[in-house]
């Protein structure tokens, strides 16, 4: 059975999605050290620094969980749905936690990215396809 197309979409949200974590983590790490990033996120220098590579980390994380499911595997449908599970709970404790503009909109933004690849996943399309394979 062809791939639905939603898989592949799901695949390239996913792969903005791994571009804009990896992004994220590499700027917070370069501004770690400014007084005034520390000053407006309420973070130590240390804080940002695991912020950064945290980042990285899921970025990675996604970014192969991507690639799998864009090659048809079984089990890439459980880790994508683990993924953005994981995705939103970190964007949901760092809204409540820095109520700063920039952590309010990623979380957002991330949240609503991960509420369509889940609908999506679970659609009846996807379930056929999975189901298929």
């Amino acid at each position: 059975m062809k791939r639905p197309g939603v898989i592949t979409f799901i695949g390239v949200i996913m792969l903005l999605q791994a571009t804009l974590t990896l992004v994220g983590g590499i700027v917070v790490l370069a501004l770690s050290t400014q007084d005034r990033i520390m000053e407006q996120t309420s973070l130590s220098s240390t804080e940002l620094v695991t912020s950064g590579v945290v980042s990285l980390i899921i970025g990675g994380i996604v970014l192969l969980v991507t690639l799998a499911l864009l090659g048809g595997s079984k089990g890439a449908r459980i880790l994508v749905t683990i993924v953005q599970v994981l995705a939103v709970a970190v964007a949901s404790w760092s809204m409540f936690t820095h109520h700063s503009s920039a952590f309010l909109f990623q979380g957002l933004l991330t949240t609503a990215i991960a509420i369509f690849v889940l609908w999506a996943l679970y659609n009846e399309r996807s379930d056929a396809y999975f189901e298929a394979r």
